[in-house]
Parts: structure tokens; sequence; C-alpha cells
């Protein structure tokens, strides 16, 4: 996968979009990577909440919409007002995030702990091998809840020949 946000967002939904056009010309759902399983089904999950709200998931190449929709867009994805979840990493910096965005539902579904995987995902990203063996651990069980999730969300979606 591309390093680059944009190619990334590109490259997600890309595949998003492969697994809901293959429903109605291949007898099973296209065989991902556990990284691109898991990214898919967020954007499926993401885009279907942003609709939800009336709002247009963003999509690379997109004509950018007015300011405020943007901000309307991003407030609904990311969340609103003070970031309830928060962690300090060693040397000081403070990591924080949102759990009332469809990003945090996304996560919600697919880990089953938002804050829990918050925590992992923080310090395992950030510290690497020098994360405490618990939080290592939590982050390699979370995943593979994940992994799970997004497999039966994009069977479902694959299934029903749509995205939403």
């Amino acid at each position: 996968m591309p390093t680059h946000p944009r190619r990334r967002a590109t490259a997600v939904a890309f595949l998003a979009s492969l697994c809901v056009m293959t429903a109605c010309t291949a007898p099973r759902a296209p065989s991902l990577g556990a990284d691109d399983t898991v990214k898919a089904a967020q954007l499926l999950l993401t885009d279907a909440c942003l609709t939800r709200q009336g709002l247009t998931p963003p999509r690379p190449g997109q004509r950018p919409p007015d300011t405020a929709e943007q901000s309307r867009v991003s407030d609904a994805l990311f969340g609103t007002g003070r970031a309830e979840l928060s962690l300090t990493l060693p040397g000081g910096p403070e990591v924080r995030q949102h759990t009332d965005g469809c990003l945090a539902q996304a996560q919600q579904r697919l880990y089953g702990d938002q804050e829990r995987w918050f925590r992992a995902s923080t310090t395992v990203n950030n510290l690497k091998s020098r994360a405490p063996a618990g939080e290592r651990t939590a982050y390699r069980e979370l995943r593979a809840h994940a992994v799970r999730t997004a497999r039966t969300i994009l069977r479902s979606a694959h299934e029903k020949g749509t995205n939403r």
C-alpha cells in the first residue's frame, strides 16, 4: 500500500468499489490482505455513516465541496468538541481522539472496543518494539477481531451487491 495519504485513500476507495462491483460478476468476494480488508470495511462503514447524515463521502479526484460542507463532513467523520480519548506518550506528546464521529463508530464496530484499540494502537504504532507486552498483545487481539469483522462486513456488502 502506498505511504502517501492521498494515494492510500485512492487505493482504499478502489478496493472498496472493487468489492462492490464484483458482486455482479464473481461468485465470491475478492480476497484482500488483512490491512486492505480492514481499510475497505472501515471505508464502507464511514461512507454509510456520512450518507445517513445526508453528507457526501469525500473521494480523491472529486471536486471539493464548499468550505461549509467540508466542515460538516469533517465534523461528522472525526467528531466534534473535546476529544474524549487521550494518551500521553513517553517524552510528552499527547495523542487524542474523538468517540463521536463516523470514524469512531467504525472503529468501535471493527475492533469491538474503541478505547482499548486507541490505547493499544497508539502505543504500538509510536513505540514499536518498545511498547509494553500487554499493549502489543491487545493490539494483536483487537487487530485479529477487526480482520474477522471486516471480512463479515465486506462479505455481506458483496452478497447484497451494495456498499451501504
